[in-house]
């Protein structure tokens, strides 16, 4: 096992380039949360590192599979809540008691036991993506990869979500890389962040701003002094 490493990766659309030997390592089990404007390409890196989308250049994942968190739930709407995580277990797990064992854990850490046997459909945004969060890290996997899983969602709740994502790391470490717009959602959760730009020149991506936050995650609040210089920081490479 290692950190997630990307070097020299290319990609394109059509004839516009999106990234030209960009270089980027994020660390094992760490949360590596990327900001940058609208279109500069944070999805792109997401996808090319997911095998999604087609790159040149190398990325190596410092371990076996990937799990994805996207903006919207991605649950199956016909079935169940509990069948929907079920569904995700039954290539690993082939006893039924194990699998069933391992869901109520999940959901029980969660704290949405009391929505299994219901369908997607019948619960609230919050509740679905804390389902996505359950089934990711079900899956067994080195890396996680979130695409903006809260945009959606207002601040109580992402704070809630954002907590219950960091316990869980702790308890399941992953390499994990969140896509986000959102300079408070870094600032709550992230163990290194980086902010990509474009070069004036090329167009291409390259990284303006990175750092660390060394402070616990697991008790930090946004009116922590040691955030202020943090927020100075990303505020001003944002703009």
């Amino acid at each position: 096992m290692s950190d997630l490493t990307v070097k020299n990766l290319g990609v394109r659309y059509d004839d516009k380039v999106i990234f030209d030997g960009f270089d980027i390592v994020f660390k094992e089990d760490k949360i590596s949360v990327v900001l940058g404007g609208s279109g500069v390409g944070k999805t792109t890196l997401l996808n090319a590192i997911a095998g999604l989308k087609d790159y040149t250049g190398d990325v190596d994942l410092g371990g076996d599979g990937i799990s994805y968190i996207f903006q919207k739930d991605r649950l199956i709407p016909t079935i169940s809540v509990y069948k929907n995580l079920d569904l995700i277990l039954r290539s690993q797990i082939k006893d039924k008691k194990e699998r069933r064992e391992k869901i109520e854990n999940m959901l029980s850490l969660l704290e949405i036991e009391d929505i299994q046997n219901k369908l997607p459909t019948e619960i609230s945004g919050g509740q679905a993506q804390r389902v996505a969060m359950a089934r990711a890290y079900l899956y067994e996997s080195k890396v996680l990869l979130l695409d903006e899983p809260f945009k959606a969602l207002d601040t109580a709740l992402k704070q809630r979500l954002l907590k219950a994502l960091i316990d869980l790391n702790e308890k399941s470490p992953r390499t994990i890389v969140f896509v986000t717009h959102a300079i408070d959602e870094c600032l709550l959760s992230a163990d290194e962040y980086f902010v990509l730009g474009k070069k004036e020149e090329s167009g291409a991506v390259e990284a303006v701003e990175s750092g660390r936050i060394e402070s616990d995650k697991k008790n930090r609040t946004l009116a922590d002094s040691d955030l202020a210089l943090v927020r100075e920081k990303l505020l001003k490479a944002l703009l």
